[in-house]
């Protein structure tokens, strides 16, 4: 019986100033693992051409321009400048659109387009620019890539100078956008991590209020 009233009372006795220490390490590296998992890192002065590809298509060009976007983003207007910084071809979208593809010079533009300037063989040679404008949320952008018909890839994409897997693409463009946002959906699975921290927080809490409340 003296045993189990020994260990009780050692169960119910309150932290060491080491174990707060150690315990409040913890809690502030879960805070921070959290908090950049749910809000991400704030893209500061991305790389001209970041947040567009390069690839191969069907037309008279030869080539289409990706446009990854975020949920709360639409395509305004896309369009194909020469090294002059002439139009050659334009797109634009009263309403924006959610397409993330764009095949340059097409006859049939993209549903919800218009072609304010259709594409008139010859291409020029020298430098090409793809130029395309996203609006919505956290803020409206316009991007720009560079490129010459020789870097235009058979397969997978160009982005940045490297041609990289359609799936690596899309990874490396949306890592270029803010797509979460001040006031981004944090999602079921983000709340998780959100409510998992607070637990965490509370619990080492309650651990403080027990080291005062004994002294």
């Amino acid at each position: 019986m003296a045993r189990r009233a020994d260990s009780g009372r050692g169960a119910s006795e309150p932290p060491t100033p080491q174990v707060l220490l150690s315990g409040g390490l913890g809690v502030f590296a879960v805070v921070v693992f959290v908090a950049a998992l749910v809000f991400g890192v704030e893209v500061k002065n991305p790389p001209p051409g970041a947040r567009l590809g390069i690839t191969s298509a069907a037309g008279p060009v030869g080539v289409a321009v990706l446009v990854p976007r975020c949920r709360s983003e639409r395509v305004s207007w896309v369009e194909l400048r020469s090294a002059a910084g002439d139009t050659l071809w334009r797109i634009a979208a009263r309403k924006g659109s959610i397409d993330e593809r764009y095949v340059v010079g097409a006859e049939t533009a993209p549903f919800g387009f218009t072609v304010e300037v259709p594409f008139a063989p010859p291409l020029p040679g020298g430098p090409l620019s793809a130029v395309a404008r996203l609006d919505g949320e956290p803020f409206d952008s316009v991007d720009r890539v560079d490129f010459t018909r020789a870097e235009i890839p058979p397969e997978g994409v160009l982005h940045l100078g490297d041609v990289v897997e359609p799936a690596s693409f899309e990874a490396r463009a949306m890592a270029s956008a803010d797509c979460q946002g001040p006031e981004g959906d944090l999602g079921l699975v983000n709340l998780l991590f959100v409510a998992a921290a607070a637990g965490v927080v509370v619990t080492y809490l309650m651990m403080v209020r027990r080291y005062f409340t004994s002294r």
